[in-house]
């Protein structure tokens, strides 16, 4: 009978313990990241940072684009010479048609599913054409990196699987 107290009494300050050890006040941080955000959020719109993802692609020219895309490749698949200029030629036809396809699409209510069929064509024309120019050796790695970057993006967007689709921050209910 005293086994059983004892155990009884372990279990239950056992239980009380990490029930102690859990209490984080979450709502709490929550809502002073949500605060410092909008602060923040203000203060770039002031600044001019707000959009600091577009403001810098709208800044970089598609030359320079389409020469920082080939060098990251080129790194990472070891190309020749060869290789790159016909790469710098095929990332420059495909950020002006990227550029020309978002300045057709870009205005309000416009995004469908049209938009998405025209990219998916135009990232298959690259691909294709990246095809001709890479060896066997080298796409292979290419697809195998871009298979893991997006399980990474796909990660990234599911980090909690159990929000029912809905967005980590903010107030959605």
């Amino acid at each position: 009978m005293k086994k059983y107290a004892a155990m009884i009494a372990l279990g239950l300050a056992t239980l009380a313990g990490t029930a102690n050890a859990q209490q984080v006040p979450q709502k709490d941080n929550r809502n002073n990241y949500e605060n410092r955000n909008d602060q923040n959020r203000g203060e770039r719109k002031q600044k001019g940072e707000f959009r600091r993802n577009a403001d810098r692609r709208d800044n970089i020219s598609p030359e320079e684009r389409a020469t920082r895309q080939t060098e990251k490749l080129s790194q990472r698949l070891d190309l020749s010479t060869k290789q790159k200029k016909k790469l710098q030629a095929l990332n420059l036809k495909q950020v002006q048609e990227m550029e020309s396809f978002r300045g057709r699409n870009n205005q309000p209510g416009t995004r469908n599913q049209n938009n998405r069929e025209g990219m998916k064509r135009l990232h298959a024309s690259y691909d294709k054409e990246l095809k001709d120019i890479l060896n066997k050796k080298q796409y292979a790695k290419y697809q195998e990196e871009r298979k893991q970057m997006q399980a990474q993006r796909e990660n990234r967007n599911n980090r909690d699987g159990d929000n029912n689709g809905r967005f980590r921050r903010g107030n959605n209910g």
